[in-house]
């Protein structure tokens, strides 16, 4: 009987030790994550049309983040919205025809021009977000 109390204890202390382990493990898988992806890249974006009042911002940052990318949206006093989008290349080609093609439901679309487009070696943010 001694030893059921002992071996339980034993199994509360794993527990307790992994799930302490557990809690940093996120931040350095996120920090491994942020700098060892291959094929990364950041472009910058600006979208022009009826793209202001209609939630593209927030149906941009949702598109973003259910891709897994990175970089932020916000709108300009130019009429227009405008970011920066960061992660695999493969996803990120994939949020630029999002961007130029696709936007919010009530949005209207008329050019969406790119630039900066670069390869890096790691992401400059930890989440896509909306900027004010």
């Amino acid at each position: 009987m001694h030893y059921k109390y002992v071996s339980g204890f034993a199994t509360l202390v794993c527990l307790l030790i992994g799930l302490t382990a557990s809690q940093d493990q996120p931040a350095e898988e996120e920090q491994y994550r942020r700098s060892a992806m291959p094929n990364l890249m950041s472009v910058e974006y600006e979208i022009h049309g009826n793209v202001q009042g209609v939630f593209f911002r927030a149906y941009t940052e949702e598109q973003a983040s259910r891709l897994g990318l990175v970089g932020w949206v916000r709108n300009t006093r130019r009429g227009t919205v405008e970011g920066v989008v960061q992660g695999q290349r493969e996803l990120v080609q994939q949020m630029k025809h999002w961007l130029e093609f696709t936007g919010s439901p009530m949005s209207w679309i008329e050019r969406a021009t790119f630039r900066n487009e670069k390869d890096i070696s790691k992401l400059d943010f930890d989440r896509f977000k909306i900027s004010y």
